[in-house]
């Protein structure tokens, strides 16, 4: 049998039905894009009962909401601690006090506690060697699902007023 790449090159067309469209290169928004599909995807792992990639994947969405919020030229790695700090010190709206954003901070806070070096979640073990995720149990599905839409949510919101400046 041969191998035949599923991945099509920027300079082909492609005639597949349904093709996953994996580049940022011609989207609109790709920051938005990008977040989306993490969202929709952990929503998907929460939803068929697929733990560990659900949590890296609500990890990676925090993270990356974070960092569109904080905005281009800053340099964080996976520190959603750091973020969160960033934020706060620059008197973003997260930190307002509204209810929605207190719940969105206390996610990411909870995440960041779990999970402090971004590592688990992606693999069976940390970098250290440790068992991933070995503190914690179990998330309830609902309330694990209400926070990354709340997150999600929040982080559209915010996007989209940013492009409406007058």
């Amino acid at each position: 049998m041969t191998y035949v790449s599923p991945f099509g090159d920027m300079d082909s067309e492609h005639e597949w039905p349904n093709a996953l469209c994996l580049s940022r290169e011609h989207c609109v928004n790709a920051s938005d894009e990008t977040i989306g599909e993490f969202h929709a995807g952990a929503l998907a792992l929460i939803d068929a009962g697929i733990p560990q990639p659900a949590f890296f994947l609500a990890r990676q969405l925090a993270e990356l909401s974070l960092k569109a919020l904080v905005g281009p030229g800053q340099s964080f790695n996976h520190d959603l601690g750091k973020l969160l700090a960033h934020l706060q010190d620059s008197g973003d709206d997260l930190f307002a006090g509204g209810e929605e954003q207190r719940l969105v901070v206390e996610f990411v806070r909870d995440l960041y506690a779990r999970d402090p070096k971004g590592d688990q979640g992606r693999y069976a073990t940390t970098t250290g060697g440790a068992l991933s995720l070995a503190t914690v149990c179990c998330a309830e599905p609902l309330l694990f699902r209400r926070y990354v839409d709340l997150l999600f949510g929040y982080t559209q919101e915010r996007l989209g007023k940013v492009g409406q400046k007058v």
